[in-house]
């Protein structure tokens, strides 16, 4: 499962990450976003 996640500064970009669950998925998400930056739109990609 690929989750991706639109975070913000002054400026929009987007991280992307890969883990087996959701939940997985959402602490990897989380833990990339950095200081000062705000996880504002999270979605889900699957592969089909």
């Amino acid at each position: 499962m690929r989750v991706i996640g639109t975070i913000r500064s002054t400026a929009t970009e987007r991280i992307t990450v890969e883990a087996d669950s959701y939940q997985e998925a959402r602490e990897l998400l989380e833990a990339q976003v950095p200081e000062g930056h705000e996880l504002i739109v999270i979605r889900t990609d699957t592969d089909t």
